[in-house]
């Protein structure tokens, strides 16, 4: 009975480690959102990407110059002709009325501007995955290390009960040396689970900055079902929201705008145009006071210019039509990266899915094999008391429970990526989605 005890109290530990942990999965990853340099960097470029939007829509606006000049006219080989200063200044304004370039432009901006959006959002993505799968991967590898302490704690008392057996005569050397190389063995797996555990916190510390020794174990009871009733309509959300196929859409609307850019280039261009301006002019001889002297007297006028033009590309040299073909067969690469994306998100969710499925089944075969673990443990010990059993029985049994437990924490490990894997594919990966894995 004091054994089963000891196998209980093993269970609730795993079930309820670390319980001064505050660090939930959420605020690991918001953390992370602020922390990560490589995801601030994406939201830069994202936001240097969204000015391309203004840039198409500036080139159909009008255009507003002003200009102005001096001159000075020279003629020292004209023996009677004296120089000649000149000033002049003109306001000029253009309006595009109709250039395929110019709306071809603001359509490029506009799908430019939407796939910095999505690529944001992708990169977000990425790391809320790549955070979750490391908190995920520091609380399988505290199970593991805790399931590996408890056996090279549980093989070591054995191990010196039995030594001390053998002098008393109650044990042989044969039972001694397999309590040796049990222990042996665990405390190997318990150097592998401590260094795989530190490698696990450098990584949820590089991504987020948190303490890995702070994180908030996922209690499974919290867990709902998956939001999705069925497999078809997983798919279904994934064609629509997934990431992957919105930024492959996007660029093919960039391919589409330039396909427009270049066939606006075998069309005509007609714009509105209007100016207004002022010139000066005076001559070195004329005897006139300062204020004409700087604006001059002998020749002044206004000019006021407005009308339409219109220019027709005739011949280019063959550029053009070139380009247009290049244009064309880039389109229909980015249709097909479209496709592409819309099949991967396909097998993704499939995947994901059937993950859970199979992950579901597995957890709660995984639950009862370590009940029947634990309770082999107990009966092959009280076997072994009333001579039914032998040493090397109970050694193989115990082994074997822990084996069952890291068993467990590695069927929940797969289990949660999984979950995280098909909100990623369904485009429903988001910070409030990671509530999910908490009681909050």
């Amino acid at each position: 009975m004091k054994v089963y005890i000891n196998y209980s109290l093993l269970i609730a530990l795993l079930q309820t480690s670390f319980l001064t942990q505050a660090t939930t999965l959420q605020q690991a990853a918001q953390a992370a959102l602020s922390y990560d340099s490589a995801l601030q960097a994406s939201k830069k470029n994202s936001e240097a990407d969204q000015q391309k939007y203004w840039q198409g829509m500036s080139g159909m606006l009008p255009t507003l110059t002003l200009e102005g000049s001096w001159d000075r006219q020279e003629q020292p080989d004209k023996k009677f002709q004296s120089g000649v200063t000149s000033h002049n200044y003109a306001v000029r304004v253009r309006q595009p009325l109709f250039d395929m370039s110019k709306y071809a432009g603001w359509r490029k901006g506009v799908a430019i501007a939407n796939t910095a959006d999505a690529q944001a959002r992708q990169a977000e993505e990425k790391l809320l995955s790549a955070v979750a799968n490391a908190y995920f991967t520091v609380l399988y590898q505290q199970e593991v290390l805790q399931a590996a302490q408890a056996a090279s704690h549980n093989f070591k008392q054995q191990m010196e009960k039995l030594q001390a057996g053998l002098l008393n005569g109650q044990n042989t050397r044969t039972e001694v040396d397999e309590a040796k190389a049990n222990f042996a063995i665990a405390q190997a797996k318990e150097i592998e689970a401590s260094n795989q555990l530190l490698l696990a916190g450098e990584s949820m510390h590089r991504l987020s900055g948190i303490n890995p020794d702070t994180l908030e174990p996922v209690n499974f009871q919290c867990l709902k079902t998956t939001p999705y009733s069925s497999l078809a309509e997983a798919i279904k959300a994934s064609q629509q929201r997934n990431t992957d196929i919105k930024v492959a859409r996007f660029q093919t609307e960039q391919a589409d705008a330039d396909v427009l850019a270049a066939t606006g280039a075998h069309m005509p261009v007609v714009s509105l145009y209007a100016s207004y301006g002022k010139n000066w002019s005076r001559n070195d001889d004329d005897g006139n006071l300062l204020y004409d002297a700087i604006f001059g007297t002998n020749s002044k006028s206004n000019n006021l210019q407005y009308g339409v033009n219109v220019s027709v590309p005739v011949f280019a040299g063959g550029s053009q039509l070139s380009q247009s073909w290049e244009a064309a067969y880039r389109r229909e690469a980015a249709r097909y990266s479209t496709v592409e994306a819309q099949r991967k998100a396909v097998q993704d969710t499939r995947t994901a899915w059937l993950s859970l499925t199979n992950g579901n089944a597995l957890l709660r075969a995984e639950k009862n094999a370590v009940e029947s673990a634990r309770e082999k443990v107990v009966s092959v010990k009280y076997g072994r008391e009333m001579g039914f059993r032998t040493v090397n029985d109970e050694m193989d049994a115990q082994q074997k429970y822990y084996n069952t437990l890291k068993e467990q924490a590695e069927a929940r490990f797969h289990y949660l990526n999984a979950l995280v894997s098909l909100a990623q594919s369904t485009g429903s990966l988001s910070l409030d989605m990671l509530q999910f894995f908490q009681c909050r």
